[in-house]
């Protein structure tokens, strides 16, 4: 419960307390830790498993890769994946496939995760193609990112997030003419992109909040705190990376006229 809540400290002192540990609190406070960004402190938690003599579960392995990803630790990640299997008698399942798609991914090894999706004993779902995409996306790997994003669409033809992410891709290079392509096949596809959305609870109310919503009630304090944050996130030096679609709208309105001047067509 405590490191659910990220109350990490207090999710600890109960472990430590603990008069008799079993495999299922072991993995809670493992998990906990992972979830939390707490990699390094997981895995330290893991090996005094093992030193006790505990041995893991699939879910205990979750949270060790989960660890290693959110810590970048690739050697470690790969040690522990095919531990699972010589040492522990664990079948990997979809989950610790995905842990180390993600794995990989984060730290730019990108023909390594692609390896490891198209090699999976279980057909790759839209989540382990949509996580080697978003990597694409950051890494700037247009072409790995195009065929991501073509698995993805073959899965799920209406998500506009692979569109939207290889927009993003092409704007961030120049390559208008293909900006200009991807946007078409969205209103050929009746493709309808979902706004942001994030929500908070406070005082048993449910604030919920959509991209460019001028709705609230407090919209007016909330983009003006917004405004103020952004200001002051710019005094110290943040450059706005353009991650989202709109912000191509904006931002490349005069990049995409002068192509269009230039003569170039979309056919």
């Amino acid at each position: 419960m405590y490191m659910k809540c990220s109350s990490i400290e207090d999710g600890s002192r109960v472990f430590k307390n603990m008069m008799e540990r079993d495999c299922v609190s072991w993995n809670a406070i493992i998990v906990g830790f992972a979830q939390n960004g707490y990699g390094e402190e997981a895995l330290e938690i893991f090996r005094k498993m093992l030193a006790c003599g505990e041995k893991p579960d699939h879910v205990t392995m979750i949270g060790v890769l989960c660890a290693c990803s959110h810590a970048g630790l690739v050697e470690e990640g790969r040690l522990y994946f095919s531990s699972m299997t010589k040492n522990h008698s664990l079948i990997p399942k979809k989950d610790h496939y995905y842990c180390m798609v993600d794995l990989l991914a984060r730290v730019g090894c990108l023909n390594e995760a692609r390896n490891l999706i198209e090699t999976m004993p279980m057909n790759p779902d839209a989540v382990v193609w949509g996580s080697l995409l978003a990597a694409c996306k950051v890494h700037g790997e247009i072409e790995m990112g195009k065929h991501a994003a073509e698995k993805l669409l073959e899965i799920e033809p209406q998500n506009s997030r692979p569109y939207v992410l290889l927009s993003n891709m092409y704007a961030e290079v120049g390559r208008w003419g293909d900006v200009m392509r991807v946007r078409k096949v969205i209103r050929q596809q009746g493709v309808i992109k979902q706004p942001g959305c994030s929500w908070i609870e406070v005082q048993k109310k449910v604030n919920v909040f959509l991209a460019k919503d001028k709705r609230h009630p407090h919209k007016n304090q909330i983009y003006s705190v917004l405004k103020m944050l952004t200001k002051q996130m710019k005094l110290v030096g943040y450059i706005s990376n353009a991650n989202d679609f709109e912000v191509y709208d904006e931002q490349s309105k005069s990049e995409l006229r002068s192509w269009i001047m230039d003569g170039s067509t979309v056919e």
